[in-house]
């Protein structure tokens, strides 16, 4: 049996874009080194990439590849943790 081959979709995912935001918060903590705060943004920026490629890894697993699935899993657990951050703590 083969494999089912990797779609585009399977790594656009809530998950990944959450991983581009910890990406973007490493570099801008490495490109403006004289700020204030930067050392913060590398050391906060290197858990939100891992642990988002770590759980979208998870979700990829426990969906079976199911595209839809993962989505919507992805999309729903983003959405808490937006609410948590921004409204709760």
């Amino acid at each position: 049996m083969q494999p089912k081959p990797v779609t585009i979709a399977e790594f656009l995912t809530p998950f990944m874009f959450v991983a581009l935001l910890g990406v973007m918060m490493i570099v801008e903590g490495l490109l403006h080194m004289g700020r204030e705060n930067n050392a913060l943004q590398f050391i906060f920026g290197v858990p939100v990439l891992f642990g988002a490629l770590g759980a979208h890894w998870v979700v990829w697993r426990a969906s079976l590849r199911n595209i839809r699935t993962m989505w919507i899993v992805e999309g729903v657990l983003v959405a808490v943790s937006w609410y948590l951050f921004f409204y709760v703590f």
